[in-house]
């Protein structure tokens, strides 16, 4: 098995020469697979994979956590809202759909991209929703970052994400407990594809500090530095409130065409500095072309994956994004940059530089 990155005109291509499932588009070198003798994946087979559409659900949620909300709250929920598709279509359904009084609340990690920062604009103005920004210091963010790309985190953790991509939403997710508890906001909301994150639409507390800790508790261990400074956000948790962090998503027949279609009424435009799989953080370039040489597989493979089973997205258009970067070889190079370490994609690495 080899994976080689070509550069064509300062174009970013993964190729992959590797073993992938009939069915769908995890390799072989994803943690914990088996093939059957079709070629079918063992995660294919698995119905735990399956999600249904639970509108229900979601309602319910929502009227349980409104019950014993404070009743001079000023708003129903805080909203974990990157600028990204997901978020801003988990913020308008909250908003619209089940008509809560939301409050938007943004992590600048320091690297979101300039479209991003447009379209929560456009959003924001359109659903006519106050938001918030939290940008913790950068001397906070970078080591975060740094440590995450050196630490080998379990396969639990990396199936699914990158370290540094797990570790910020770490930051959101502890960050926007806090607000939340401190405005006696009862219930958080947050935008991910269905099967991304969780099987439920609902992810209570207990699952948060749980994604929490599977990321501070390493990154502490590694970085004295870092554990000095993230001991407050490990210790300031407040199990009462919110009741959970609550995905509108799962109220829909998720797909990514669809998704883009109904922001474009708000004005959200796909955005053109970010790269295939992010319509948010500039990092996640980087992050990609770090996790796969050194996992061997795509972060956003597994996602793509559960898509092309719900017949959301098709084969080619998974392979296509899990192999076209979508941004530029030298792009990546600048990022590692602005975060204080070496280009991790080296002149070995390259097939085809067209440069």
């Amino acid at each position: 098995m080899t994976i080689r990155f070509d550069v064509v005109d300062d174009g970013l291509h993964i190729r992959y020469d590797h073993k992938i499932c009939a069915r769908c588009i995890l390799p072989e070198s994803f943690p914990d697979i088996s093939f059957d003798e079709q070629g079918i994946c063992s995660y294919c087979t698995d119905e735990k994979e399956q999600v249904e559409v639970d509108g229900q659900a979601i309602t319910q949620a929502v009227e349980s956590a409104l019950a014993t909300a404070d009743p001079e709250r000023k708003y129903d929920a805080l909203a974990l809202f990157s600028g990204g598709k997901d978020s801003s279509l988990a913020l308008s359904l909250a908003s619209r759909d089940l008509g809560l009084r939301v409050l938007a609340f943004t992590l600048d990690n320091g690297f979101l991209s300039q479209a991003s920062s447009v379209n929560m604009r456009r959003v924001l103005d359109e659903l006519g929703v106050d938001h918030v920004m939290f940008r913790p210091p950068g001397r906070l963010m970078r080591p975060l970052y740094q440590v995450s790309m050196e630490l080998d985190f379990p396969s639990d953790t990396t199936k699914y994400s990158t370290g540094g991509c797990g570790s910020c939403i770490s930051m959101v997710l502890s960050s926007g407990m806090r607000f939340a508890a401190a405005h006696r906001i009862p219930l958080l909301i947050g935008g991910w594809t269905p099967g991304q994150f969780t099987t439920s639409p609902l992810a209570p507390v207990s699952f948060l500090q749980d994604v929490i800790g599977r990321h501070f508790g390493p990154l502490s261990t590694a970085s004295a530095t870092l554990a000095d400074q993230l001991t407050e956000w490990l210790s300031a948790e407040n199990t009462g409130t919110p009741a959970g962090l609550l995905n509108p998503l799962y109220a829909t027949r998720y797909s990514e065409e669809a998704t883009i279609a109904e922001l474009s009424g708000l004005g959200w435009v796909p955005p053109k500095d970010t790269d295939s799989c992010s319509t948010n953080c500039r990092l996640n370039s980087l992050l990609i072309v770090e996790h796969v040489k050194k996992h061997g597989f795509h972060p956003y493979v597994y996602e793509l994956a559960h898509h092309v089973r719900l017949k959301s997205l098709s084969r080619a258009d998974a392979l296509a994004k899990i192999s076209d970067v979508g941004i530029r070889a030298s792009a990546v190079g600048s990022i590692a940059g602005e975060l204080g370490i070496k280009n991790v994609l080296t002149a070995q690495d390259r097939i085809g530089d067209g440069r």
